[in-house]
């Protein structure tokens, strides 16, 4: 029946405040009175229902006066009036003859403050706090003297949390949780005893849970303005920078002004980025790179551009954007993404092997100068037509081959050193003479000795007498780099050491031209 009850008060309300919606506004509303209903629960030593956990539940009507202090604060009075009970399902033991419940009218009266966690809202919740006194009378059940007991201004502390729905600035209602606690244990049997026994005190308290419909009136609406306040936005008009904000619509600062969140200087309500500060040519979104392209259409906003480029820059004003623009730092061509083809042969310069030098495709960029098929990036002869064996060198001629063989036999050192004798040098100037023939060659120097003696010592002496060839062929102009000198020691013998002619053969020194 009780939940049935509360929802046709609800109903009630509801619909009321449908209609109340159309009433006329008036730009003073500083006070609030709010007429309620709703249902009261006990917690004390005999037990608790508090939410609903033990029937029955008891009713009570209440009145709430409100005066504007600020966005945030009211003033408030409020009192109820109605009945509190519990009953235990059997006496307490071991003492049977004890009461087991009760039933007691109680009227309340308070004064305190309510703060407002959201102001300028339709919807608002709130906390409330405060003090005030109670009128009691109480009557315990299954007593056989009838007990009955007055108590008058007895104190209490009530605190409550709520919401609040404005309808208009006049209409509005209210849900509300109050809890009121007693500095007193005797409203429900104490210190009410039989023979020695007392139960155990714990202070009476009380849960109000309200439905109520609020009426604001006066110079402010209680909740949304200290005193005139006409754009209803919960700044009085004496504290409001901006007095002509619309109500109920606009978010506003404490100033009574159009909320900046970015601080742009552009209210919210007109800020398309509401969270980052921008221009107000740009309806307060932001141009990161100053060029005139705010970042939402610019492909660059943090470098700043034209708006050919849609705000990017092009360093070398080929054309193409730095974005888009893989050589930002040289002209190109588009088709090179901003890349260029220095030669013009069609391959851009990243890929090209001879970038200055037009070109093909097969040659990396390279042409074949000399038509032998060895395009030039790795032709050592670029004019003289040769093979690819050769790198693009023409063959040696077989009688090359057989002066440069000729020369080296007539090369000889001092005993057990490395020094040439002057006997050899005709020779060796006569492979100075071939090596100009054919500049694009190198030539290995090998140096062998015979089997007489230690090994590595051998090996010793063959090194020491092909670098003093190579020595020799720099000093009549021969470029180091064309030279390669390495000692075998006895490793590589052309005839048997066995016979005198044999190990003369194989102390020698070789040459090998290759390109």
């Amino acid at each position: 029946m009780l939940k049935k009850r509360l929802l046709s008060i609800s109903v009630a309300a509801l619909f009321a405040g449908s209609i109340f919606t159309a009433g006329a506004q008036n730009a003073d509303h500083k006070f609030g009175v709010e007429l309620n209903g709703g249902l009261r629960e006990y917690q004390g030593d005999l037990g608790s229902s508090l939410f609903f956990q033990n029937a029955p539940n008891y009713q009570a009507v209440g009145l709430n006066l409100g005066y504007y202090i600020s966005p945030s604060f009211d003033a408030v009075l409020y009192a109820s009036v109605g009945e509190v009970g519990f009953h235990t399902q059997k006496p307490f033991l071991p003492y049977p003859q004890s009461a087991a419940g009760f039933r007691a009218q109680i009227t309340d009266f308070n004064g305190g403050i309510r703060f407002k966690i959201l102001k300028g809202r339709k919807l608002t919740p709130y906390l409330m706090a405060g003090w005030g006194a109670l009128y009691i009378q109480s009557q315990l059940d299954n007593d056989p003297n009838a007990y009955s007991a007055k108590y008058s201004g007895q104190g209490n502390l009530s605190g409550a949390f709520g919401i609040q729905y404005s309808f208009s600035p006049r209409f509005g209602i209210r849900l509300q949780s109050m809890a009121n606690y007693t500095f007193n244990d005797v409203w429900d049997g104490e210190p009410y005893s039989y023979g020695t026994h007392t139960r155990n005190k714990n202070n009476d308290m009380y849960m109000y849970h309200s439905f109520g419909l609020v009426y604001n009136f006066g110079a402010a609406s209680e909740g949304g303005g200290g005193m005139r306040d006409k754009d209803k936005d919960g700044v009085p008009d004496k504290l409001d920078l901006c007095p002509k904000t619309k109500p109920y619509e606009l978010p506003v600062n404490e100033d009574g002004c159009p909320k900046d969140s970015d601080n742009d200087s552009i209210p919210d309500y007109m800020d398309s980025c509401i969270n980052q500060a921008g221009p107000r040519k740009f309806n307060g979104c932001p141009d990161t790179d100053k060029d005139g392209i705010k970042d939402a259409e610019d492909r660059c906003p943090n470098n700043a551009g034209s708006i050919e480029f849609k705000g990017c820059p092009d360093t070398d004003g080929d054309g193409i954007p730095d974005i888009d623009d893989e050589c930002p730092a040289i002209k190109g061509l588009a088709v090179f993404k901003g890349c260029p083809d220095t030669d013009g042969d069609g391959i851009e310069n990243r890929k090209d092997k001879c970038p200055d030098v037009a070109g093909d495709i097969a040659g990396e960029g390279c042409p074949d100068t000399d038509g032998d098929g060895v395009y030039d990036n790795i032709d050592r002869c670029i004019n003289k037509p040769g093979t690819l064996a050769n790198k693009g060198c023409p063959e040696i001629k077989q009688e090359v081959k057989e002066r440069i063989k000729l020369a080296a036999k007539g090369i000889f050192f001092e005993t057990g050193k490395d020094v040439i004798k002057a006997e050899s040098f005709d020779d060796l100037d006569k492979l100075v003479s071939i090596l100009n023939e054919y500049p694009e060659s190198s030539v290995y120097v090998e140096g062998h000795t015979d089997d007489v003696g230690d090994d590595a010592a051998n090996l010793d002496l063959s090194q020491r007498r092909a670098n003093s060839v190579k020595t020799y062929l720099q000093a009549k102009g021969v470029a180091a780099e064309r030279l390669t000198s390495t000692g075998y020691g006895e490793t590589k013998p052309v005839a048997d050491n066995k016979t005198k002619a044999g190990k003369a053969l194989n102390r020698r020194v070789d040459f090998n031209l290759v390109y």
